[in-house]
């Protein structure tokens, strides 16, 4: 490993002030979730509820379904303190000088989307409070976005500055088998993706067909509540048959299309390839369908799914090869897709893995 720089010193401090800023965010929503439940149990101070009749923004689909998703895998988060383990784990890796510089800016990044996704979360509403809400990318929607920006974003944004500075003061020695292809942002890109395709696929063709024979179990017209809103009640008495219908389309949309060529239209347009580790060929059906069973299964799991999920998640953050748990333990990997090498002699895959 190269001698530390002379701005080394100060990493552990300015990764220690990170952490502490990223923690604030979660420190914020306890504290209101703590304060609204001493006022509910000690009668102290009133406030008035109110509610609207109505489905607010569900005829801005699938905007408000992605957004209704994102909030609440952002809440999970820092419910969690997800940036702030993130964090703590980035400073761990800088002390053990596994690939600071790489950490560093997966670290950054995620603290970075956090901080500018969750002003895009909120539902907000229109002047009256029952006269509909803000039209989404809609020039008012925008000023409320910018007008929402405070504490979390002041706190999460230089705790990315701090932690992208301090992994630059530090390099790592380079390794056989292990190359950074600054391609880890392509695996979330493509999920998001496919995300949408299979939200579009499920309003545009499984809803009409599933009307087509008379249901009046009709899911998808709520679809302004996200999937992650509506598939947590297969695991309740009150599922169903639409829901069960969306659970399905969804393993098969992955499940098929990994079996068979390795690849979903999100992972073809980022040019990756869902691999065996061990042969560099197809998965296969078995491992495939165990593949697609972990996301949706605990993505719906009540209140620890995606508690799971983000453990995973966290664990690519700070491998050299950017996989999540779940692709370890089933001896699987995505992979940069470059078909003309990727059998050649010394194109190992594992040096391209995103």
């Amino acid at each position: 490993m190269p001698p530390p720089s002379r701005l080394s010193s100060l990493a552990i401090p300015a990764l220690l002030a990170a952490v502490a800023l990223a923690a604030v965010p979660t420190w914020e929503l306890w504290r209101e979730k703590w304060e609204l439940e001493r006022i509910l149990e000690g009668g102290e101070g009133s406030f008035e509820i109110y509610g609207c009749i109505g489905m607010l923004g569900a005829d801005e689909w699938p905007l408000a379904a992605i957004r209704d998703d994102l909030s609440r895998v952002v809440e999970t988060a820092e419910s969690w303190a997800v940036p702030a383990l993130a964090v703590f784990l980035g400073l761990l890796a800088y002390v053990r000088g596994k690939d600071p510089q790489v950490v560093g800016r997966r670290v950054a990044g995620l603290l970075v989307l956090t901080a500018v996704a969750e002003p895009l979360i909120p539902l907000y509403s229109e002047p009256g409070g029952c006269g509909g809400t803000v039209p989404l990318l809609s020039a008012d929607w925008f000023g409320r976005v910018l007008g929402n920006w405070g504490a979390n974003q002041l706190c999460l944004l230089p705790a990315a500055a701090l932690v992208y500075a301090a992994s630059r003061t530090r390099r790592r020695a380079a390794e056989p088998g292990v190359a950074a292809t600054g391609a880890a942002w392509r695996r979330p890109v493509a999920a998001f993706i496919d995300y949408v395709i299979v939200v579009v696929a499920l309003r545009v063709v499984v809803e009409p067909a599933w009307a087509l024979i008379g249901s009046h179990y009709l899911w998808f017209p709520w679809f302004h509540q996200g999937l992650l809103g509506r598939l947590d009640e297969v695991f309740e008495s009150t599922v169903k048959p639409g829901e069960v219908l969306a659970l399905t389309s969804w393993l098969l949309y992955f499940w098929l299309q990994h079996t068979v060529w390795g690849r979903t239209p999100g992972k073809w347009l980022l040019r990756l390839r869902l691999v065996n580790v061990r042969t560099g060929g197809r998965l296969g059906a078995g491992r495939a369908a165990l593949r697609t069973l972990a996301f949706p299964f605990l993505a719906v799991v009540p209140d620890v799914g995606l508690v799971l999920l983000f453990a995973g998640g966290l664990a690519a953050l700070f491998d050299a090869d950017g996989q999540v748990l779940h692709d370890r333990l089933l001896g699987a990997a995505v992979v940069r897709h470059r078909p003309r090498r990727f059998d050649t002699e010394g194109d190992r895959h594992v040096t391209d893995l995103a």
